[in-house]
């Protein structure tokens, strides 16, 4: 096993009212954090015992929280984002604060109606014939305030008839990029515009002396197929991301699909489906 993979590195770093880090070396932190291609913001649950009071009442919803987790030598962001709920327990001598944390920015709600509409924050958008789909998706983005980790699409239509953006804003955006042949989903926090069939090569090799935990088993859904696996906990694996898999049933380049990231006192790992 790799020298790299020992000395267990938690930090969660959270930003209220006031700024502060928490480190597993000084607390016992635990959390579950998903990761998928889909354009829904994942939850990510972390859990820290025995803080003070007085960092209790600073972490409050609608703060933001970034959590890194790896080794002493090589650890990384496994995702950003908006904390949506707080809660704190008592569970024997134990005092547990546990943050629900929704990733990136949460564009949801986010709606526009008619023109008459009595709120000046309510847009009615319409594109005049001949717009291009990279017009419409760039000026949505900026409606939205989206941070863009990566925009890129496969083919970019015009829109003969133009276009007009009712409702949900983002609705209308994954219409946008859905015709361009791309997808919208979040990657460590920051939301990505690009091909499903892309991804981010980590120049990573993933076999037993990097952290492979057993056998990779196959899988085959609809018109996916792939492979399961477990892992120590790699932050350089999240969604989208190119790896190197050397095992004994599968072997070759996979992109990450889906997964989550675990670390709940005894496991810390990472459990991911690969096509």
């Amino acid at each position: 096993m790799s020298k790299q993979l020992f000395g267990r590195v938690i930090k969660v770093h959270i930003e209220a009212d006031y700024k502060a880090t928490f480190l597993n070396h000084d607390y016992h932190i635990r959390f579950e954090m998903p990761f998928d291609d889909d354009p829904t913001p994942n939850e990510t649950v972390v859990s820290i015992y025995n803080l003070s009071p007085s960092s209790i009442n600073h972490i409050k919803k609608d703060g933001s929280l970034t959590l890194e987790a790896g080794y002493k030598d090589d650890y990384g962001v496994l995702t950003k984002g908006k904390i949506s709920k707080v809660l704190t327990k008592s569970e024997g001598v134990d005092k547990i604060t546990t943050i629900y944390v929704s990733e990136g920015q949460d564009y949801t709600g986010a709606k526009v109606t008619t023109a008459n509409s009595t709120d000046k924050k309510e847009l009615k958008i319409t594109f005049a014939k001949g717009t291009k789909a990279d017009v419409i998706i760039k000026r949505l983005v900026s409606v939205l305030g989206i941070r863009l980790g990566e925009m890129s699409i496969p083919k970019n239509p015009t829109y003969s008839s133009g276009y007009t953006v009712t409702g949900n804003i983002l609705n209308n955006l994954e219409e946008v990029v859905e015709d361009c042949g791309a997808a919208i989903y979040y990657r460590r926090g920051n939301l990505i515009i690009r091909s499903i069939k892309e991804g981010t090569d980590e120049r990573f090799t993933l076999e037993s002396s990097t952290g492979l935990l057993g056998s990779p088993d196959p899988f085959e859904e609809e018109d996916l197929k792939g492979y399961t696996l477990q892992c120590l906990l790699q932050h350089r694996i999240t969604t989208a991301s190119i790896i190197q898999l050397k095992s004994q049933t599968a072997n070759g380049s996979y992109r990450a699909k889906k997964g989550k990231h675990i670390a709940n006192g005894s496991d810390f790992k990472t459990e991911v489906q690969v096509i």
